[in-house]
């Protein structure tokens, strides 16, 4: 598995952290994904790639994406109030590639409380 990390801004991101939490995650869901960018980004950009992609003319917190060869997730740096958040909005992205989705209600809470418990393990 190869993880490369992104900062396109002035975010003070702690890389070494997200490596941790982002293996931690594939590890224990037993994910098959061999190569994964996280790329942070400003609202602009994200804005510009949900318009481009998803045809929604608006900002958001995170974009996952699952190219078959690469799995890229793009989280907004403005979106996110502390850096706790920020690592959410990944966690939240890596859950949606390896196939979790909020759709419903029941769903919507498996992947809070996953991403929750996951934040909450990785940071200890």
């Amino acid at each position: 598995m190869r993880i490369m990390i992104f900062n396109i801004t002035d975010y003070p991101l702690n890389k070494k952290k997200v490596l941790k939490l982002t293996k931690m995650v594939l590890v224990r869901e037993k994910s098959a994904i061999e190569k994964l960018n996280i790329i942070i980004v400003d609202e602009g950009y994200i804005r510009e790639l949900n318009k481009k992609f998803l045809h929604r003319d608006r900002s958001t917190n995170v974009l996952a994406f699952n190219l078959d060869d690469i799995c890229e997730i793009y989280v907004s740096k403005d979106a996110a109030k502390d850096e706790q958040e920020l690592y959410y909005y990944i966690l939240h992205g890596l859950l949606h590639i390896i196939g979790y989705d909020h759709n419903n209600k029941k769903d919507e809470k498996l992947m809070e409380e996953k991403c929750l418990d996951y934040l909450q393990e990785g940071m200890n």
